[in-house]
């Protein structure tokens, strides 16, 4: 039954309340902390600034006690997809004086420079996935929800409504774990009645053909759980913009502060060395 757990392989969404001094941070630190991360990894101009961003988060999975066996589940599934990717980016470059050729196969020319852009793609990518996974494991609903609409507060002095944004996260959060459980009890009905799920030897063509009937029942799954919660919420009184008091009061102490300032410094020193 491992062929149809989905949900395993889908390491964002997933909290695990570890108790550590990580996971005890205002949500808010923890929230810029990430934004400054990412936006670090995404603007690093070389592969040893990617690779030093990536030793960043995996220190910080030590930090916050989350075992690295979860965050690696996350990287099976777009990893063919980035192999893709990194393919293209070996022939961009032309052999030279400074950039040496490796190997050459008709009129496609595979160089060091080739290689590196490759090599710094995949990493650029899979350091921006284990920083979302982290996320993830360190950051529950209530505490992204929480640091959110602190963080975003001053929007609404521009009339600009940051709670309707929020929502969407919100939803979109609560919406995947549900989508993944929705394909597993499809994939399990379909291999009930007689369907190819769990045979290993199966070609490109095939695979499609098997997972086309799960994408089709799988969307109106979704709508129409789009819809019953459009409906609740519409019943709730959603939407009228109301000022509404917090359950949660957050307090911002000298340890969080600590935490962003090296975050902050850090995030900088990745994008300019």
């Amino acid at each position: 039954m491992s062929n149809f757990e989905f949900t395993q392989n889908l390491s964002f969404g997933q909290y695990l309340p570890t108790n550590s001094w990580f996971h005890q941070r205002d949500p808010r630190a923890k929230i810029l902390l990430f934004f400054f991360l990412m936006m670090a990894i995404t603007l690093a101009r070389n592969s040893y600034m990617v690779l030093a961003g990536l030793i960043i988060v995996f220190i910080i999975f030590r930090i916050a006690f989350v075992p690295f066996k979860s965050a690696l589940n996350g990287i099976k599934t777009p990893l063919p997809f980035l192999i893709f990717i990194a393919f293209f980016q070996l022939f961009r470059f032309s052999p030279g004086a400074e950039n040496p050729l490796i190997f050459s196969i008709w009129s496609f020319t595979i160089t060091m420079q080739g290689l590196l852009a490759a090599g710094t793609i995949i990493l650029r990518f899979i350091s921006l996935i284990l920083t979302i996974s982290l996320a993830s494991f360190t950051l529950s609903t209530s505490d992204l929800i929480y640091g959110l609409q602190s963080l975003l507060r001053p929007l609404n002095w521009l009339k600009i409504p940051s709670e309707d944004f929020i929502m969407v996260i919100q939803i979109t959060l609560r919406f995947l774990p549900m989508l993944g459980q929705a394909t597993e009890q499809i994939a399990k009905a379909q291999a009930a009645r007689g369907a190819s799920w769990g045979v290993k030897k199966l070609n490109l063509k095939q695979r499609i053909q098997l997972i086309i009937p799960v994408i089709v029942p799988m969307f109106l799954t979704s709508l129409q759980k789009a819809e019953t919660m459009a409906l609740a919420m519409d019943a709730r009184g959603y939407g009228n913009h109301l000022h509404r008091s917090a359950y949660r009061e957050l307090s911002f102490k000298k340890q969080d502060g600590f935490l962003l300032a090296a975050a902050l410094i850090i995030s900088v020193m990745i994008i300019i060395l």
